[in-house]
């Protein structure tokens, strides 16, 4: 990253060499190189953790790739995750276990002051039939979205492994946006869109492709355990957690924002 601020020496474009073709190397450019009609691509949802890589793209990506996120119900994401996880490894760790140790970090990373009511007893207080209709958490005052953004950057933990961060998604985009979006390179779907068939031909043209007929699979978010439904407490706690980002997203990408999950 140094190399790059600076952009001005030999040894910045030796860098930039090198790191462009260790990354075309997990391509098969041999075939792109002999037809001018192929379309690369690549899908690294751990791209949009790294806030200073929309800066390095621009940097050894001469080419100018598209950039496309696609962007779930936070809630739904984090416990799609969990279960990936649980399916995959060894993870002997309950979800509810893993979100009071998250929001612990939420609150000793300054994403959070303060929950007024854990986990424990936001549940105890839904079975006691308590008001629960206001937020558990208490969020730093007249933070801008520029700030969390900057929190969520100097995150202190696992930003890869972590299961609740990811769906903050409006400070993760920020970066994303400032960089992309001008010169309509980057397009930020809904996750329900994406097994619609008329969106397919909305991401070709977004993506310079000539019309093809492509075919539309059915997709299934199941792994192994069966359904394996969110605890509808856990389910409603988060949705607590993640509503004032929801409102820097309208705030970031537009009305139509606005209650898109629901």
């Amino acid at each position: 990253m140094k190399l790059i601020r600076e952009n001005k020496t030999a040894e910045f474009d030796n860098a930039r060499c090198r790191f462009r073709q260790k990354y075309t190397a997990f391509f098969n450019m041999s075939q792109v190189n002999n037809n001018t009609m192929s379309v690369v691509m690549e899908k690294t949802p751990s791209y949009m953790l790294l806030h200073n890589l929309p800066l390095i793209i621009d940097v050894l990506c001469p080419w100018e790739p598209k950039i496309l996120v696609i962007l779930r119900d936070p809630v739904d994401r984090a416990w799609s995750h969990y279960r990936m996880s649980y399916s995959r490894t060894n993870l002997n760790q309950q979800f509810a276990t893993i979100v009071k140790k998250e929001i612990d970090n939420f609150i000793a990373n300054g994403l959070l002051d303060n929950a007024t009511m854990s986990l424990d007893d936001f549940e105890a207080g839904l079975a006691n039939n308590s008001d629960v209709t206001s937020s558990p958490f208490v969020f730093p005052q007249n933070t801008t979205l520029e700030k969390y953004a900057q929190l969520v950057q100097l995150y202190r933990g696992n930003k890869k492994k972590e299961y609740l961060i990811r769906g903050l998604y409006a400070p993760l985009l920020l970066p994303w946006v400032n960089r992309f979006a001008k010169d309509d390179r980057l397009m930020v779907m809904k996750f329900k869109d994406v097994f619609n068939a008329s969106i397919v031909d909305e991401v070709l043209r977004f993506a310079g492709v000539e019309d093809t007929s492509v075919d539309v699979d059915e997709h299934y978010d199941d792994y192994e355990g069966g359904e394996m439904p969110l605890d509808p407490t856990i389910r409603l706690y988060l949705k607590f957690l993640y509503q004032p980002f929801d409102k820097f997203l309208v705030q970031l990408l537009g009305e139509e924002w606005e209650g898109w999950y629901e």
